[in-house]
């Protein structure tokens, strides 16, 4: 708690409005006392979303550049007007018609109104009406809504008691957030607990509240959710705190500066999801390349006897020997490892580990596996280009002894740190420095950045940086600004800005691919996929990573995982490393990464996470990794909705159309660790606890007319019916996977292909074309492509897109392809067309179709075929 609360009161009406009027803002000021000049702000950037700012002459706007609406307010109306008691009522405005306003994605039609009073305390509550019912959906703490810290602010509001609570970006399991608190920052978590550790790496500012229906077919309030796009630190307690007279309630405190808030309102968790990423933007297209199994080891770049060049350049015979299909690797920093000292040096090259870096990354790409390396932020004072980075004034400074700021920094193994420092990104001599570091990683050869190591852990929020701000900032700070008001993690957004943008000057016809260990929300306009950090292997921690998982995607991380495995700690047994994999390979980002520096577990360079590491499992490892690519294009077409409409690929139970079903709202559910994979249509059960060969399975509905049937991957021939539970088998082999009926999955070939035969999704940046199998390669063509369907027999219609494109343009044609279809008894009507056909895929026009295993109906108009041993029926689109 903060040493210092200082509330706010003594606010006046500024100008004369007129109830009945429609307005662009409603302002108080405070014009005498503690609080002099203090103003109070309140505006609608879109219908569904209100913005209050709270600003004073030591508390400015937060400087930030978060948000990417442009200022642009719609007016609303002042209903009514209380000037002698200090009170006005407003409605919603209807918003603009013809935009993409976030208004569309409201979906309640309801009627909202808000009440503001400050005779005392501010004091601002939302209401909305169901049916006649006047129902509050969020409100302020009644004499306590604002106060002051130090040098920032504290917001109070009354809190819902059954509400859940979501989002918040990357924080710790369990999924619900209620009566816990969290620290807004971010820190080098390196073997955090996956159910305690807090903060991890991300800032994310940004808390869901929506209602629980409590039994069937009830009608709840609207979901709401608060933002603050401030960088400042801060704390978020969510009905952790009691304090009588006021009970429990939610808090925030920001530890710098005046207060900006965004509010959202709107008809579930989905439709605020959706309006957030208006706000700051939907998550960037990943390339298709980087949606196969991404190879990691940390111990495999850090050998020095054989060098770590001749023993990563293995890496492609060895998946030929296993059958494992691989996209990329991602080397750690181990190639910048000063063999004098151990430490590691970013942008410089370990040449005896690495005799020819370009020659490497040329051998990866001959094999179609893209190269993409780690680079940290900071120098040690012992870097050969430290004193340039000093003379260009890109470190930090502190001004209580004018001084650049030096600080303790890892710089070799674990628990190893030397002194250095954090290069200043808001210098011109910093992002200089650090955009010539990366493009001589692009001359190397290298396809993306993995941006690590960056959260900037300053340990003193007064030491100052330059402010040259390459773009622009909301309320820019002029000259040098402290690091508690800019927020340690600007630095990190601008850390990515860079490398994104030299990805795009050497390679602009290219998807840029930028891996971000930490991030504010502003990162993620440069990032396009990030993972969970250095986490501990346990089965506690692979746990844990499910609902981390999902709480990162309703914040927009939506590519995203975590370290197949476990990074850190003990080798994964047998048992363990399976189990990590079959749920690895239904996340966004796959990659099986690791440091096992315990000699006790395996001896040098082996000590890491390879999917070959146990040959008792391997079947059951390469029959896992071979399905992540023959559902490749659904990861694709899922890639896509999370671009296009900021829709997770994996998502809460309750997300979208199943937000009503009151049994996705117990604890059980709430704490296990089901999750829908593309929503409404795969729904993934994993077994995460050790020896775990059965468990039971809820399916949930969409409304409580629905009876879908669900039917099981593994044995199609059992179907379930939405709304009810049963118990399954969980062998090792495998465990809970239930598509939905009505699905439309794509699907391809058991291994890593390309789109085009010709042309960047072929040839990489360095001229390299990739190696077909026909050519004695390991990757093929894509131009195979089949539709799995899964039909009732009641001759009930069922619809789904997907899309295609070639996987690597920056700026790339796409396909969208649509299927109908309905089952009858003994046989199946399906209809293909195309909605767009920009993109000329390698399949053409012909499609096989796949009913589920064991379904004998015929489909009619399709020829009948069988293609590796399972029956299809083959389409041609008209």
């Amino acid at each position: 708690m903060p040493i210092v609360e200082r509330e706010l009161e003594g606010f006046t009406l500024v100008g004369s409005p007129k109830a009945g009027s429609s307005i662009s803002s409603f302002e108080l000021k405070n014009e005498k006392g503690r609080f002099k000049d203090f103003t109070y702000k309140l505006s609608f950037p879109f219908a569904s979303v209100y913005r209050i700012i709270l600003t004073g002459p030591d508390r400015p706007r937060p400087p930030h550049d978060n948000i990417i609406l442009p200022e642009n307010p719609l007016s609303f109306k002042l209903t009514s007007l209380d000037t002698k008691n200090c009170k006005a009522t407003f409605d919603f405005p209807e918003g603009r018609g013809g935009e993409s306003a976030a208004s569309k994605f409201d979906g309640s039609n309801r009627k909202r109104i808000l009440e503001l009073s400050w005779k005392e305390h501010i004091t601002l509550n939302v209401y909305e009406f169901i049916g006649k019912d006047k129902v509050r959906i969020i409100g302020d703490l009644p004499n306590r809504s604002y106060a002051l810290t130090d040098k920032g602010i504290i917001r109070h509001w009354w809190v819902e008691p059954d509400n859940l609570h979501l989002g918040l970006g990357e924080k710790a399991a369990p999924l619900d957030l209620s009566n816990r608190s969290f620290t807004n920052s971010a820190s080098d978590s390196a073997a955090y607990d996956a159910y305690n550790t807090d903060p991890l790496y991300k800032h994310t500012p940004y808390l869901i509240s929506t209602p629980k229906p409590t039994k069937e077919g009830a009608e709840v309030v609207s979901t709401y959710a608060i933002y603050h796009p401030t960088n400042s630190a801060g704390i978020w307690d969510v009905r952790r705190l009691h304090d009588d007279p006021w009970g429990h309630f939610k808090a925030y405190t920001q530890d710098y500066g005046g207060l900006e808030e965004w509010v959202m309102v709107g008809k579930g968790v989905k439709e605020i999801v959706r309006t957030f990423a208006e706000l700051v933007g939907r998550p960037k297209l990943v390339g298709r390349d980087w949606l196969g199994y991404l190879a990691s080891g940390m111990g495999l770049g850090e050998s020095d006897h054989p060098p770590a060049q001749e023993l990563l350049s293995t890496w492609p015979d060895l998946c030929r020997k296993h059958d494992i299909p691989c996209s990329a690797m991602h080397l750690s920093s181990g190639y910048t490892v000063d063999p004098a000292t151990g430490n590691r040096y970013v942008f410089t090259m370990n040449e005896d580990r690495y005799p020819d870096f370009k020659a490497m990354t040329a051998h990866f790409h001959k094999h179609g596996i893209k190269v993409c390396p780690n680079i940290k932020p900071y120098a040690l004072v012992t870097h050969p280009q430290y004193k340039q980075l000093q003379e260009a004034d890109a470190v930090f400074r502190d001004p209580a002894v004018d001084e650049q700021v030096v600080t303790r920094i890892w710089s070799a193994g674990v628990g190893d740190n030397e002194k250095g420092s954090w290069v200043d990104m808001t210098s011109e001599g910093g992002r200089k420095w650090w955009a010539d570091g990366v493009k001589s990683l692009i001359d190397l050869g290298c396809d993306g950045m993995w941006d690590d190591n960056n959260e900037y852990f300053l340990h003193d929020d007064e030491f100052v940086s330059q402010t040259t701000f390459p773009h622009q900032l909301y309320s820019p700070a002029e000259g040098k600004a402290s690091i508690g008001l800019l927020g340690r993690l600007l630095n990190t957004e601008l850390v990515n800005y860079v490398s994104h943008n030299e990805l795009i000057k050497a390679q602009p016809d290219r998807r840029p691919y930028v891996l971000t260990r930490s991030g504010n929300v502003g990162t993620f306009k440069y990032a396009n996929s990030t993972w969970t950090g250095d986490n501990w292997t346990s089965w506690h921690n692979l746990r844990g990573s499910q609902a981390i998982q999902v709480n990162a995607g309703m914040s927009l991380m939506q590519s995203t995982g975590s370290d197949i495995g476990g990074f850190g700690g003990p080798l994964p047994s047998p048992e363990m490393f399976v189990r990590w994999v079959q749920l690895g390979v239904t996340h966004s980002r796959f990659c099986i990464h690791s440091f096992k520096p315990d000699k006790n577990d395996m001896s040098g360079a082996a000590a890491t996470n390879t999917p070959w590491m146990y040959p008792e499992v391997l079947p059951i490892i390469r029959e896992q990794i071979k399905w992540r690519y023959e559902y490749l294009p659904f990861f694709n077409h899922l890639m896509w909705l999370s671009h296009e409409e900021a829709i997770p690929s994996t998502a809460w139970l309750g997300y979208g159309d199943f937000s009503s079903d009151h049994n996705l709202y117990n604890q059980e559910i709430l704490e296990g660790f089901d999750a829908w994979l593309g929503v409404g249509n795969i729904l993934v059960c994993p077994a995460l606890f050790e020896g775990q060969l059965t468990r039971e399975v809820y399916f949930p509905k969409s409304s409580s007319e629905d009876k879908s049937l669900y039917f099981d991957l593994h044995s199609p021939h059992r179907q379930y019916t939405a709304g009810t539970r049963t118990t399954i088998a969980t062998p090792l082999e495998h465990f809970g996977l239930f598509v939905r009926e009505g699905s439309v999955i794509p699907i391809g070939k058991k291994q890593h292909t390309v789109t085009e035969i010709s042309g960047p999704a072929r040839t990489t940046p360095d001229g390299i074309d990739v190696q077909l199998d026909s050519e004695g390669g390991l990757v093929g063509l894509d131009d195979w492509r089949g539709i799995k369907i899964f039909p009732s027999k009641n001759g009930k219609s069922h619809q789904g897109n997907w899309i295609e494109d070639d996987g690597i343009s920056l700026k790339p044609a796409k396909t969208i392809i649509s299927v109908t279809y309905s089952g009858k008894e003994h046989s199946v009507d399906v209809e293909v067309s195309f909605l767009q056909n920009d993109f000329k895929t390698l399949w053409g026009k012909t499609l096989d179709i796949l009913l589920p295993e064991g379904d004998v109906r015929k489909v009619v108009g399709a020829k009948e075929g069988i293609r590796d041993g399972r029956r299809v029926w083959t389409i041609e689109i008209a």
